[in-house]
């Protein structure tokens, strides 16, 4: 009968890959401590190739994949990285193909082969051939362009010294020539992977000898086979590999066993795989899976049992692949036949006609075709018709070294000759076919596989023997701990009556004590709720002489505004103005306390700001010089607030009155305010102009100016330091430390709120 292998998907083994969700959040925290390097390009690829290996091929996975790959592609181009551009290609490439646009994905791999060739990138070389391999399929021309760019790809990674993909690249070349129907060359590629593989000390080996249980089948050789596959069993179950290769693995094991007619192993290690790709819910591998369980059904002449998996194949995931297309109606026509149901197996044998028609010569389902064609003609007492694909089917199968077709086949002939009165013929043919069959079945590879079972089933038992010791030894333990817990429970309920007795006598005195107590807490709640309301009076006083103190500044601002329209003496109305504004900044602060929570402290940021503004709208200076602030939420006290504010005020109006004089600056002024900390509790406020700077020989001590003197004298007040020099400008600098009462005051505050 017909069985299909199961075309293993190429092992994650990147030193450097993601591949869970733990390492995915340990690459996330160190992207966030990585600077503008190419670790940082390297390990968003390596995401990037993570979310897109998930499995489902979820579309917002894709679309996370894509955003990393933008990411690494964008710094390595600004960096120059030509390691990371050429990878951040390839990872396109393989998103773009995982949707399904092909096209557009050669385009990609080709670019990325160019910029690797450009660079003379080895590796990257390697996987961009790999990639561009990978949108093939497995059939007819589509296969040779596969193995074309991995053996491409297979030079380069020798060449750059990757052992690793050096052997995943055998690996799978062994794979895809035993389905192109070249099992002898596979299994030396093979050979070659496991050899390379064990050199680096690799341990996930179970995919490795998986395949070489597949090629094995392929050649006939069953007991090879059996060891291969148990291998890949032992290995996974030691790595505890729970992935759907698990199925792939138990679906090849059922193969051999169904070669070595041991149908019910075959059945069982079947219906592990089918479990197992259920739970991935892969439509590829239960098409494979259900079609090997409709097979063996069939040799165990439970053929509705047989026919019923096939409708559910055929209803729930119906083929897309030539292979499976053509496997169905080769197990249906073979179904009836054995049944001698032949008008049921006629539409069926139909199908398999124009497969044989269409594929060509050389592709390896032939093999199959020509066997059921060859039995309907033997049915049909065709001989002479049947004599001749004979000879194509032996042609086919000597091309395939395939051991078991052969025997099979020579027994097909000996019938033929036999009906055809060629008895010389006919006993050559049986004799060839004896002599096949015993290389396949002789004592010695029974003994073998026998042993080779027998090897294992003891491992397992051995395993199972020591897990058994293990549960009795915990057993006894957990016995001993219970007669321990039992003679410490009965003292502590003893110690615990004696507890209940003391406590009750502890809650009698307690009780007395309590009642003392509250009344005292009463008192204490009754003084609280006094001084609550007399602080709140307080802080409502305390408020309204703030909002009196600003509302008397604005009646002074008012009264100055209304005598300067009696006046006409310029440095009067100047000196007027002046005032105005030094009154306007106190009242700003004074407004600010009565209108916030905090009576103690003034957000300078806020304060810098309203300030600013009102001096831009005071001077309409809007169009004439250009303000930009840089400030932090700082809080000062109304004793350091104040004296600031009139230092700003004084060097705000000086750079409106004398920094950009129109005859010497012609263009639009710059004024940068920078209100910051520069060390523990210590702050600067910088105002820089873009204006002509001070005069040479200009020293601020020995000015008569009163706005100069307000700043040095203010500065003073603050325990500060105030400079000023000429840089493309003026810069006037005044350094100070915040008051220690407030950052006390705030701690403690802290400390009570916690």
């Amino acid at each position: 009968m017909f069985i299909i292998f199961m075309l293993i998907s190429p092992v994650l083994t990147k030193g450097q890959g993601i591949r869970t969700k733990k390492e995915v959040e340990a690459a996330e925290i160190k992207l966030r401590r990585l600077g503008q390097t190419e670790s940082k390009v390297d390990l968003w690829i390596d995401l990037g190739s993570y979310y897109l290996n998930l499995q489902g091929e979820l579309k917002a996975d894709l679309a996370r994949a894509m955003q990393l790959r933008e990411q690494a592609f964008a710094l390595a181009s600004k960096i120059e990285y030509p390691k990371g551009i050429a990878r951040s290609m390839v990872l396109k490439g393989n998103i773009i193909r995982e949707s399904g646009d092909k096209e557009a994905g050669t385009k990609i791999f080709e670019q990325a082969i160019a910029c690797a060739s450009k660079f003379n990138l080895k590796e990257q070389l390697a996987e961009a051939y790999s990639a561009m391999g990978n949108l093939f399929g497995n059939e007819g021309a589509e296969l040779d362009k596969k193995i074309a760019y991995n053996e491409k790809s297979l030079v380069f990674y020798r060449q750059a010294g990757n052992k690793i993909e050096e052997a995943n690249s055998l690996k799978n070349l062994g794979d895809y020539y035993n389905i192109k129907g070249q099992p002898a060359y596979a299994i030396k590629l093979m050979d070659t992977s496991l050899a390379v593989y064990r050199s680096i000390g690799f341990k996930e080996l179970q995919g490795v000898y998986n395949n070489m249980c597949i090629t094995k089948i392929s050649l006939g050789n069953f007991s090879e086979a059996l060891k291969y596959g148990l291998l890949a069993e032992k290995t996974a179950d030691q790595l505890a590999d729970t992935s759907l290769q698990r199925s792939s693995i138990n679906n090849h094991l059922g193969l051999t066993y169904y070669y070595l007619r041991n149908d019910q192993k075959a059945l069982d290690y079947w219906l592990r795989a089918k479990n197992i790709a259920e739970r991935y819910k892969d439509a590829g591998y239960m098409q494979t899976i259900i079609a090997n369980v409709a097979t063996i059904y069939v040799r165990m002449k439970k053929f509705e049992e047989g026919i019923a998996e096939l409708k559910e194949l055929i209803k729930k995931y119906p083929p897309t692949d030539t292979q499976m297309k053509l496997r169905i109606p080769y197990i249906l026509f073979n179904t009836y036949y054995d049944i001698q149901q032949y008008g049921k197996a006629e539409p069926y044998f139909k199908t398999l006609i124009k497969f044989h028609h269409d594929l060509p010569k050389d592709d390896p389902n032939q093999i199959y075709l020509y066997r059921s064609i060859i039995r309907k003609l033997i049915h049909d007492k065709q001989f002479v018709a049947a004599d001749g694909y004979l000879k194509e089917h032996e042609k086919q199968s000597l091309q395939q070294k395939n051991l078991l077709a052969l025997s099979q086949l020579h027994r097909l002939w000996f019938d033929v000759d036999s009906a055809l009165n060629k008895p010389w013929s006919a006993v050559a043919h049986y004799k060839t076919y004896k002599r096949l069959t015993d290389s396949i079945w002789n004592n010695d590879k029974n003994k073998q596989i026998s042993g080779l079972e027998i090897e294992f089933q003891t491992e397992k038992k051995d395993k199972d023997i020591a897990l058994l010791s293990q549960k009795n030894q915990l057993q006894k333990v957990t016995i001993e701990n219970e007669g321990r817990l039992r003679y410490i429970f009965i003292g502590g309920l003893f110690i615990a009556l004696m507890f209940v007795g003391l406590i009750y006598n502890r809650y009698r005195i307690k009780r007395r004590s309590n009642l003392v107590l509250e009344q005292k807490q009463n008192e204490i709640n009754a003084q609280n709720e006094l001084l609550r309301k007399i602080l709140n009076e307080k802080e409502w006083l305390l408020r309204e002489i703030h909002h009196r103190v600003k509302n008397n500044l604005q009646i002074v601002i008012s009264l100055l505004n209304t005598q300067s329209a009696y006046l006409d003496n310029e440095d009067a109305l100047v000196a007027i103005r002046n005032s105005q504004n030094r009154m306007h900044a106190m009242s700003l602060i004074h407004q600010k306390l009565y209108q916030s929570d905090n009576l103690a402290e003034i957000d300078m940021k806020w304060y810098i700001k309203e300030l600013v503004d009102y001096m831009i709208e005071c001077f309409d200076t809007d169009k004439k010089i250009h303000f930009t602030l840089e400030t932090e939420v700082i809080k000062l006290d109304v004793a350091q607030a104040v004296p600031l504010g009139l230092i700003l005020n004084e060097a705000i109006s000086n750079v409106i009155k004398y920094a950009f004089p129109i005859d010497k600056i012609d263009k639009k002024g710059k004024v940068h305010i920078s209100f910051l900390f520069i060390g523990e509790e210590v702050c600067e406020l910088k105002i820089a102009d873009t204006g002509i700077g001070l005069p040479e020989g200009f020293v601020p001590e020995n000015t008569e100016s009163l706005g100069m003197s307000l700043m040095t004298g203010l500065t003073e007040q603050l325990n500060g330091e105030i400079k000023m020099w000429n840089d493309d400008g003026l810069v006037l600098d005044v350094i100070f430390k915040r008051h220690n009462e407030l950052i006390t005051e705030n701690s403690e505050l802290l400390i009570n709120k916690n």
